[in-house]
């Protein structure tokens, strides 16, 4: 991310949990003013409209989602399968991260206005996510390229599941969901596995 200014990160702060909460048109720039201690004219210093502090705060919501993704799988450990680290972990991050909660509601119910931002950027952050299961999956199972492909596919449609989950639904069927779609996934690798083993 670029160097901002400490009122700026502070607005941005501020910002993302109060977008996460209300969305783009449930929110007001005077309350985040307020809620930032200065006046909304201040806050227009720093930012020209509301469609320029979202799109900052959509930014920076992408880049923390995308690095905590690569955290979890160059984390994972030899016990887990590939991708299964960021599939068990971000139902707590959507918990605990205002930077989760407001880029799946930005994806899912993205402004009018900012839909040309947001939707590549929604599709590169996804993208990210499928390379990393791919070249995971590549690196540690014998299986055909064009397998690995389908099943990063399948992961894809795991993640996007489980993120309508997170947004929508409750805990219990979220678990439920991961479980069921996981098992699935795991089953289908290791026949794969087995056909390419002889």
């Amino acid at each position: 991310m670029k160097t901002r200014s400490p009122s700026v990160d502070r607005i941005c702060a501020v910002a993302v949990l109060h977008f996460a909460e209300f969305g783009y048109d449930g929110s007001s720039l005077a309350t985040i003013a307020e809620q930032v201690g200065m006046r909304k004219a201040s806050l227009y210093a720093h930012f020209a409209s509301k469609d320029a502090l979202y799109g900052e705060i959509f930014a920076d919501a992408l880049a923390q989602e995308t690095a905590f993704a690569r955290a979890c799988f160059n984390d994972e450990s030899g016990k887990e399968g590939t991708g299964e680290a960021y599939c068990r972990l971000v139902a707590d991050r959507y918990r605990d991260s205002p930077s989760l909660r407001f880029l799946l509601r930005t994806a899912y119910l993205p402004p009018a206005s900012l839909r040309p931002i947001v939707a590549p950027g929604y599709e590169g952050y996804l993208q990210t996510v499928r390379h990393l299961y791919g070249a995971g999956l590549l690196a540690r199972l014998p299986i055909e390229q064009a397998a690995v492909q389908q099943f990063a596919d399948a992961y894809l449609g795991i993640v996007d599941s489980l993120h309508v989950e997170l947004v929508y639904g409750s805990a219990q069927a979220f678990a439920q969901r991961h479980a069921a779609l996981w098992r699935i996934l795991s089953d289908s690798i290791g026949l794969a596995c087995r056909k390419a083993g002889g």
